[in-house]
């Protein structure tokens, strides 16, 4: 079953001159894994200092060998110098998997949903945004553990802009359920980082 792995890193302030030598160490580690399918990464619009990764894996398993490779603990290493706080990370199963015209777009809105279980009524509510100007498509799906206690489930959508996604705020709303938004740049310019 293909995955994602949700990675999120606090990094120490100080913009991209600060970590960038660490992400791309990290960019390289994954992109020669043995069942890695692709990454799309970039900081969180709203706050620089978190840094998104979603890890395409073939399955749970190719990303548990990699942990179990001297890569995976050379990365650690490399990356312990730009973390400010400890990371998150787990596995979700988007339906669809990955779209291009999410992945793609110039900005992926991640919702967050905790304290829900009916699917039904976050698709739902996630779907009202397909019609919003400046969308341009919709995925999600359940952390396949428990985050932080509770069930979760991850919501994208892709934007031809934060300005369209800032009109179409208040669309999303699912009784019962914590939400967080924010949105995060995958085509964030680094020199150097080309094709990576």
């Amino acid at each position: 079953m293909t995955v994602t792995e949700r990675l999120i890193i606090p990094v120490q302030a100080g913009g991209s001159e600060t970590w960038k030598e660490q992400v791309k160490s990290l960019l390289q580690t994954l992109k020669k894994q043995e069942g890695n399918i692709r990454t799309r990464w970039g900081p969180h619009a709203e706050d620089e200092t978190k840094l998104e990764f979603l890890i395409g894996w073939e399955n749970q398993e190719a990303q548990k060998k990699f942990e179990t490779t001297a890569d995976f603990a050379e990365m650690q290493s490399h990356l312990k110098a730009i973390v400010a706080s400890k990371p998150t990370s787990y596995f979700v199963e988007f339906k669809p998997y990955a779209p291009k015209e999410i992945i793609d777009a110039a900005f992926v809105q991640l919702l967050t949903f905790t304290g829900a279980t009916d699917e039904a009524a976050i698709r739902s509510s996630v779907d009202g945004l397909k019609g919003k100007d400046g969308c341009t498509g919709v995925s999600g799906g359940w952390a396949l553990s428990e985050v932080d206690g509770q069930k979760t489930f991850i919501a994208v959508a892709g934007w031809t802009s934060m300005d369209e996604s800032t009109r179409a705020k208040g669309t999303v709303n699912v009784a019962g359920a914590n939400m967080e938004s924010h949105h995060v740049n995958f085509r964030f310019p680094v020199k150097g980082f080309r094709g990576l």
